[in-house]
């Protein structure tokens, strides 16, 4: 017993072994997703504490808007430039701080006077601010700065890109003070602004060392004081709304100009470039500006949760380690927020909260497995002791887990044990004759009907193979060494034999090695089923086949020659006699086919439908020809796999080309279309053959596909047709594991579909 203890118990390092080697590979990929975090998840979490933060936006920001009254009261965009100075000069006048132009004017007027008047107008304010864009050169030249033409931008006080930032998800949430262009770097309009108009005590964000910046939404666009264009040029608005205030221009009429997403507005492109600028702004002023930790931060901070989880895993039981997860998940939550909030900088917990999940969730499938050997171990002392007694069922639920689940399994391993007897209850009450031998091939127990079949010889103790050749079995004899034992690692279920005795008898024997739960030889069990019926039945089917095939043919191929070579008899009963000659033959054919499609084996090949269906078309044509009817293929020019037997499936379409020439009228179509089509288990071809011909009703349709089945049609060339060749093309696509189906309307014609599984796909 202390043997098998100390053989099936895992060593004490094992524990901590495994818990080293998950240390090390969690350490390894949290880190790397510490550095490359999952951006979507990230953004979406992201979103939901900008929308909470809830900051008031800058009092003195004013959006003057281009807006539908504007452009009622004022023409259709684009204005005269003279509107531009005329507003430059009357904001200067009411006392505007600075005057930001989210409009370009990379062009120059029709009219170079106006050009000039606008510099004028802005040379006069000098607090007026232009935009650039960045255009992508060709090829592999670099970007480069396309500004304001040079009468207007002479003047102003300063000129930088409005640049807009995309996430992967298409949402704009960071700027960059700086974007590059080859080897230059070009500020951003909002940085140059910002730089010329705060205090000089005042926080800069944009002299960071970070690349871009997450921009703090203070709130949806609405946020902001605005006026409409319009008001401010005909004097509607008070100077003194105007006086001290960063003044911002564009265009916010619905489609006058791009609208980006942004994680404040309700949908997916409502916020206008003004507005993003005038938000961008008031972030730098305020110094909220929020910075994303950089890669090293983030794994120092993955790394220490991270390795407070494995300690506890290491030292604290189940229910304390499920606390400790769930606590550290919330003090990541928690700390990114507060980082968010108060430091005004963006740590993702979400790669190290999926992090410290999975790896609570592993190190739990690690123990789970450790349970499984102990109770392994439980199960083996259990079969031990269970030999000279019945285990005793647990009582209450003393001990730990472990032990009461091992008092469980106890229990439960009586209940297999009864399941067990059970089993081999009712595979000796089978109708078949079964042995159970050993390793040695000596029987140990044998049902009811192998008693009864070896009446000569008792089957307990008896060796199989002289068991079995006391049947005197046609033209087998086993060796005293039948069954050999398969190798290890070889198949344990030997092909099944057919034995024939001399009183007409036949048995389906089959044989089947077993190992115990050690891979060790236990024995064989052998199966002998009493096929007589099926062999008989099998014999006459054969017998049937021959008479169809020879003994009917015969006579009427004998009759087809006697009327070749008597050109005396009348040619109507000549004929007459052909016709019922021909018919017989055509039902002995149809009937072998059907026959031999509906058990012969099919030899599983991969074909071209494609080939497969031009070479039907090629074996009617002299019919079609001489009806003068059409036959047309769409499709097909790449290849059509699936696994089939070649010749049954061109005799399949045969037969579908062969019908519809028949009934169709002289000098019709018929039309052959290939295709592949998407299923729910995976890639069909189709094969559609599509007649002119009279069609069926509905009631015909669906018994189209039975044995003898004929539908006479006047005018149609299928008279004296057996009514197999659809059966045989049923019962040929139910064996390659495909589907045929029909689809027809009276006068209008018919149009039968062949569909495989196709072959080769994934």
């Amino acid at each position: 017993m202390n043997t098998l203890t100390n053989r099936t118990r895992p060593p004490p390092s094992g524990r901590l072994l495994s818990w080293l080697l998950l240390a090390a590979v969690a350490s390894l990929v949290m880190a790397l997703f510490a550095v490359a975090p999952p951006k979507r998840v990230d953004d979406v979490l992201y979103d939901v504490l900008i929308r909470a933060d809830g900051r008031p936006a800058d009092p003195s920001i004013l959006l003057i808007d281009i807006d539908d009254r504007s452009l009622a009261q004022l023409g259709a965009w684009p204005w005269s430039r003279a509107v531009h100075a005329d507003m430059i000069d009357q904001l200067d006048q009411a006392g505007a701080k600075a005057i930001v132009y989210d409009i370009l004017f990379t062009q120059g007027s029709a009219d170079p006077a106006q050009d000039q008047a606008l510099g004028a107008a802005i040379a006069r304010s000098g607090k007026v601010y232009l935009p650039q864009f960045l255009a992508e050169g060709e090829g592999d030249a670099p970007s480069r700065v396309i500004g304001p033409v040079p009468s207007v931008a002479a003047g102003a006080a300063g000129v930088g890109l409005a640049h807009v930032r995309f996430d992967d998800d298409g949402v704009v949430r960071r700027m960059a003070p700086f974007e590059a262009h080859g080897p230059a770097l070009s500020p951003d309009l909002i940085t140059v602004v910002h730089r010329a108009t705060r205090p000089h005590d005042g926080p800069d964000p944009s002299r960071s060392a970070e690349q871009t910046l997450l921009v703090p939404f203070a709130g949806p666009p609405s946020i902001y004081r605005h006026v409409s264009f319009s008001s401010v040029l005909q004097g509607e608005v008070p100077p003194e709304l105007i006086a001290g205030r960063t003044v911002f221009i564009g265009m916010t009429a619905p489609g006058l100009g791009p609208a980006f997403p942004t994680p404040v507005t309700p949908d997916a492109a409502s916020m206008t470039g003004v507005q993003l600028q005038a938000s961008i702004l008031d972030g730098l002023r305020s110094g909220q500006m929020i910075k994303p930790v950089g890669p090293f931060g983030r794994v120092i901070f993955t790394l220490t949760l991270l390795w407070l989880l494995m300690a506890g895993l290491l030292v604290l039981p189940p229910r304390a380690n499920l606390v400790l997860t769930i606590g550290l998940c919330l003090v990541g939550l928690a700390y990114s927020a507060a980082m968010f909030w108060l430091g005004r900088t963006w740590l993702s917990p979400i790669a190290t909260v999926i992090g410290l999940k999975i790896v609570a969730l592993v190190w739990g499938w690690t123990q789970l497995g450790r349970v499984n050997d102990l109770l392994s171990h439980e199960l083996a002392r259990i079969r031990t002791i269970a030999r000279g007694r019945k285990p005793a069922a647990p009582v209450g639920f003393e001990g730990d887990v472990v032990a009461r689940q091992a008092s469980s399994l106890g229990e439960a391993i009586t209940h297999i044990d009864d399941l067990r007897r059970f089993s081999a209850d009712a595979l000796f009450s089978l109708p078949d004759a079964t042995l159970v031998a050993n390793a040695r091939g000596r029987v140990i127990a044998a049902n009811a009907a192998a008693e009864a079949l070896f009446k000569s010889l008792p089957p307990q103790g008896a060796s199989l193979a002289d068991l079995i050749n006391t049947l005197e079995p046609l033209g087998h004899r086993f060796e005293l060494d039948w069954p050999p034992n398969p190798k290890e690692g070889s198949t344990e279920r030997h092909d099944p034999i057919d034995l024939h005795l001399a009183d007409g008898r036949a048995y389906h024997l089959q044989t089947v090695f077993r190992r115990d739960a050690q891979g060790a030889p236990a024995g064989w069990i052998v199966r002998l089923a009493d096929i007589s019926i099926l062999t008989a039945a099998m014999r006459q089917r054969e017998q049937a086949l021959q008479l169809l095939t020879h003994d009917m043919r015969s006579p009427q191929t004998s009759i087809l020659a006697l009327l070749a070579t008597t050109p005396d008899a009348p040619p109507e009963l000549a004929e007459r006699i052909s016709a019922y000659a021909r018919r017989t033959l055509a039902l002995a054919d149809g009937f072998v086919q059907l026959a031999r499609a509906e058990v012969t084996p099919v030899f599983l090949e991969p074909v071209d439908l494609a080939d497969v269906a031009v070479e039907a078309i090629d074996e009617v044509w002299p019919q079609s020809a001489q009806r003068k009817i059409r036959i047309e293929q769409v499709g097909g020019d790449a290849p059509l796999m699936v696994l089939g037997d070649r010749s049954v499936l061109a005799r399949t379409l045969v037969n579908l080309l062969g019908n519809a020439v028949k009934y169709g009228p002289e000098g019709s179509v018929i039309t052959v279309a290939l295709s592949e089509r998407p299923s729910a288990s995976g890639p069909t071809v189709e094969v559609s053959v599509a007649d002119q011909g009279p069609g069926f009703s509905r009631e015909e349709a669906a018994t189209a596909f039975r044995p003898f089945q004929r539908f006479e049609r006047p005018g149609s060339e299928a008279a004296g047709g057996a009514g197999l060749g659809l059966a045989f093309v049923h019962a040929a696509i139910a064996r390659h594991g495909g589907e045929v189906s029909c689809r027809s309307e009276p006068g209008v014609g018919s149009e039968f579909t062949v569909s495989l599984p196709r072959h080769g796909v994934g």
